[in-house]
């Protein structure tokens, strides 16, 4: 007895309920509308992933722990304030926060302390 390989795989293939059909092949009939439809899909795709990695990066590297600063020769209150000034705001408002941070009364501050530096201008 013989046995044709062709028709043992086709029967080892085949499923009950399950028939063969031939896919139809997808052609680009318009092929300027398929540009234009692939580069709008890519600049929303792209947008959406640089915004939500902005977003997660944003979050992540928000620190508003204050900077311990140690007073060097030298240093004024002043000094500290305009070499920390991130948010480029009037030196008065970064000195008023660095007195009330530190409760520093008259502005006074002497070699080695250490003071605190907000890093966020809330």
């Amino acid at each position: 007895m013989k046995v044709d390989k062709d028709v043992m795989h086709y029967d080892y293939l085949r499923q009950p309920g399950h028939s063969y059909k031939k896919r139809k092949r997808l052609y680009i009939v318009n092929r300027t509308r398929f540009v234009i439809m692939s580069l709008i899909t890519l600049i929303i795709l792209s947008t959406l992933i640089t915004y939500l990695a902005g977003f997660f990066m944003s979050e992540a590297t928000t620190n508003h722990e204050p900077l311990k600063i140690e007073v060097m020769p030298g240093d004024t209150l002043w000094d500290i304030a305009a070499s920390h000034n991130y948010y480029e705001e009037d030196i008065r408002a970064v000195v008023y926060r660095i007195k009330q941070f530190n409760d520093l009364n008259d502005g006074t501050i002497y070699t080695g302390q250490v003071i605190l530096v907000p890093t966020s201008n809330h």
